[in-house]
């Protein structure tokens, strides 16, 4: 090869980040992600659908920008360190399994990697007040589902970051609430802003988006595949209430637990039991620094028998210190209430009238204003709590006196709210704690 080719390809690679791509990572680009690898502005905002690639689109952009540039600094900043892990493990996969960039890498540790042209690229979380971001200067900053970051972290701890470097702000999200600066710089002109829906991914089959759009429903269809900002207004659980919940964790693994393991500590159950068509489902709140944080949500199959879900709840008592407990005594009736009563006394049934469910979704409703009940990034859970909706409606010819009135709950004909109730439930037995609750509808 001639020095001058040489010096052309090298040019080339430093310029061209889809020509570094496919040349030293061997990796195919579509038109899409071409066109945000490709970018030169400072202010990006990435709107993409799920599964079209844009970890990946990202990561490769990361590197380009961190070989190509010495002497900068790569932040990777999400609201907890799990979910800067995905973005950061994509990185280090591409660096580490191929020979040419490897042979670059001057340290590397669990969330760090040092080239050997003093670039480094950096996993962080921001956490609830980004006291963890706190002093870092960078040169570019990745915000990873920048729609469930504090908005105060972003404005005031991530963008002061890139003052003395003029350094560049990308952020990529699917859709989750419009009063948040994650929409508004969607919608800023002076920002770079792309929005990629997931029927643009060759990979995608259109036979899969129409089975998604049939099991999931419409609404979490439209933020999760076709990337729209969507909030219903008959929401009883506005998309910014529920943020102000989400922590970055994951839930327990029910399967690795160890038999016999036992968790101290208190812990409120709560179980709805499905019918034909609805899934029943369980979840555990563990009070933890005076809140309730999620830490197990089990939704059964279809047509699982109920005696599977009571030998569930059984075992949940045996490993957890559950000190309350409520159980949907409307679709399984008092016996099997009855039955799980002789082995744990503290979980009652609770018969579902309007009612009660009014009074758990205001007591659920008031547990999140008051920011006492934490949730992981648990997307069919989120959708269902979001999807709950809500009416004033006309009281029932059967209600009772003290039921006329009430609020009626529904969700969409498409969607299920198994999960919810279920939280609600858990959350209702706690209801002695943390006060009383208050209606607190955000119209």
């Amino acid at each position: 090869m001639s020095v001058e080719r040489f010096n052309g390809l090298r040019k080339r690679l430093r310029q061209d980040p889809v020509f570094f791509a496919e040349a030293i990572l061997g990796f195919k680009v579509f038109p899409y992600q071409a066109e945000l690898l490709l970018c030169p502005k400072k202010r990006v905002v990435a709107c993409w659908a799920r599964q079209t690639g844009k970890t990946t689109t990202i990561a490769i952009k990361v590197i380009h920008y961190a070989f190509t540039n010495g002497n900068t600094t790569t932040l990777i900043v999400s609201r907890g360190l799990r979910q800067s892990m995905i973005m950061f493990g994509k990185i280090e996969q591409f660096i580490m399994g191929n020979p040419f960039l490897r042979r670059s890498v001057a340290k590397s540790t669990r969330t760090m990697i040092q080239l050997r042209n003093k670039s480094q690229i950096i996993a962080l979380p921001c956490g609830p007040d980004g006291a963890t971001l706190r002093g870092y200067t960078a040169d570019l900053v990745v915000m990873d589902e920048a729609a469930f970051m504090p908005e105060e972290v972003i404005l005031s701890v991530v963008f002061p970051m890139l003052a003395t470097t003029n350094g560049t702000a990308i952020m990529l999200s699917t859709p989750w609430g419009r009063d948040h600066v994650f929409y508004r710089s969607f919608k800023n002109p002076d920002f770079w802003s792309q929005h990629v829906r997931a029927e643009e991914c060759p990979l995608i089959s259109k036979e899969f988006l129409e089975e998604q759009r049939g099991v999931i429903g419409e609404l979490r269809f439209k933020m999760e595949y076709e990337a729209e900002f969507v909030d219903d207004e008959n929401s009883f659980f506005k998309q910014d209430l529920i943020r102000g919940c989400i922590e970055d964790y994951d839930l327990l693994d029910f399967d690795q637990l160890k038999t016999g393991e036992r968790f101290k500590g208190n812990y409120y159950l709560g179980a709805d039991f499905g019918k034909r068509v609805d899934y029943s489902a369980v979840a555990l709140l563990q009070e933890e620094d005076e809140k309730l944080r999620l830490c197990l949500l089990k939704q059964f199959m279809l047509g699982t028998p109920y005696t599977e879900v009571v030998s569930f709840i059984r075992w949940l008592n045996e490993t957890f210190d559950v000190v309350k407990g409520f159980v949907d005594q409307s679709a399984v009736g008092e016996s099997l209430v009855e039955e799980i009563q002789g082995f744990a006394s503290q979980i009652e049934g609770l018969a579902f009238t309007s009612k009660t469910k009014q009074d758990m979704m205001i007591l659920l409703q008031t547990r999140m204003e008051q920011k006492r009940l934490v949730l992981p990034l648990h997307r069919a859970l989120l959708a269902q709590i979001n999807e709950q909706r809500y009416r004033f409606g006309k009281p029932e010819p059967d209600e009772s006196p003290e039921e006329k009135g009430t609020i009626t709950f529904y969700h969409p004909q498409d969607a299920h709210d198994d999960m919810l109730w279920a939280l609600a439930l858990a959350v209702y037995a706690s209801k002695e704690k943390y006060g009383p609750p208050k209606l607190y509808i955000v119209r």
